[in-house]
């Protein structure tokens, strides 16, 4: 039996079933999967997403305590959401929880890279290393990096640190109330802002740890890639490999990884390499080599700088042991803000709020090409 927090919600969902009934329409609805109602002569239909979101708006117009009137008054849905929000954000974090989830399965370079942990699993904030390895802290606010590098000896155990991550909403609850926007959408929003934090911090430590790793551990490169040059290049991988005895992927933003195809106009290319170049605007693999995107991003609060650096390209082992490792503390949760003057009118905006941490593992060698 479902224990809600207030009445409100109770009288809401006095009727039997209605809860049910409804975190299933969200649930599949955020999930993407096909929804089906029973009439009263017992057949199923299938549910439309744009009638299942005015099913989500209808239960939050009757938690709000609104009617269609009342959303011609900007005032009273002002005070009625501000009332109810977190009524609101009470029935439907299972579905925000699930898609930030889902959005890191469905993640390749996640799944590839970043071990993953959560309390709410039972799993313990505890990593080990079978080898010597650098461990990289970063933290990123702003343009801001906060790096810090400490070396760990083979068979030790370490914990990540972990602290609040907040993505902001704004006034999505009264557009969803006004039919104006999809709660599918919101979900993902909010799920899709958190992934990008994630990788903001992880993607800043490894480049971070390019420059601050010690000169012996590094092997790096800083000519220009070209055709001349390509012999060198595959000297650095093959001693990559050579050194950690693994494969390797190369790994950059996309205006980084374009610049080997430089190397293009050599005899190796293929046929096949060469429509990659036309389709995507770089190659997807160099000679048996793997090449990884790393997202390019702008620096938060500007429309020109890179967060990333677009002329630096990293050859790292691909192990079993993934380097990057991320602990996730406790469930999602939302507060209200208070910035009275975010806004310009009286809607009151939320965070949503998960403590995790993450940081990267580094091994003795690893090569990198910038051409800074």
């Amino acid at each position: 039996m479902i224990r809600f927090s207030t009445e409100n919600l109770r009288n809401v969902f006095a009727e039997e079933n209605k809860y049910e009934n409804f975190r299933s329409v969200a649930s599949n609805l955020v999930r993407g999967n096909a929804i089906y109602e029973m009439d009263d002569e017992g057949n199923e239909h299938k549910v439309s997403s744009r009638q299942a979101n005015a099913a989500i708006r209808k239960v939050f117009m009757e938690v709000c305590g609104l009617t269609e009137e009342d959303l011609k008054s900007p005032k009273k849905r002002a005070r009625a959401e501000k009332l109810h929000a977190m009524e609101i954000f009470e029935i439907i974090e299972e579905d925000i929880e699930f898609i930030i989830n889902q959005g890191f399965q469905d993640n390749e370079w996640f799944e590839q890279f970043v071990e993953m942990k959560s309390h709410a699993l039972g799993d313990a904030n505890e990593f080990s290393t079978d080898e010597d390895q650098y461990l990289i802290v970063g933290d990123v606010s702003g343009d801001h990096h906060d790096v810090t590098i400490q070396q760990i000896g083979a068979g030790k155990s370490f914990s990540v640190e972990c602290r609040n991550h907040a993505i902001k909403i704004g006034k999505d609850i009264d557009l969803i109330v006004l039919g104006r926007f999809d709660y599918s959408k919101m979900v993902n929003k909010v799920a899709e802002a958190f992934i990008k934090d994630i990788q903001n911090t992880i993607f800043a430590s490894v480049y971070a740890a390019a420059d601050k790793l010690p000169a012996d551990a590094g092997l790096k490169m800083t000519t220009d890639l070209t055709s001349g040059t390509k012999a060198d290049f595959d000297a650095l991988i093959e001693k990559v490999q050579i050194l950690n005895d693994s494969d390797v992927v190369l790994m950059g933003t996309k205006t980084a990884l374009k610049k080997i195809t430089a190397l293009a106009d050599v005899d190796w290319a293929t046929t096949e390499q060469k429509e990659s170049i036309a389709n995507t605007g770089r190659l997807g693999s160099y000679e048996g080599t793997t090449l990884m995107e790393v997202p390019q991003r702008l620096k938060i609060g500007s429309l020109t700088e890179m967060l990333l650096p677009n002329d630096v390209i990293l050859v790292m082992p691909v192990k079993e042991d993934k380097f990057v490792k991320f602990f996730e503390e406790g469930e999602t949760w939302i507060r209200e803000v208070d910035e009275k003057a975010e806004l310009k009118d009286d809607f009151q905006i939320y965070e949503v709020q998960r403590a995790y941490g993450c940081e990267v593992i580094l091994g003795q060698y690893f090569g990198v090409w910038d051409k800074a």
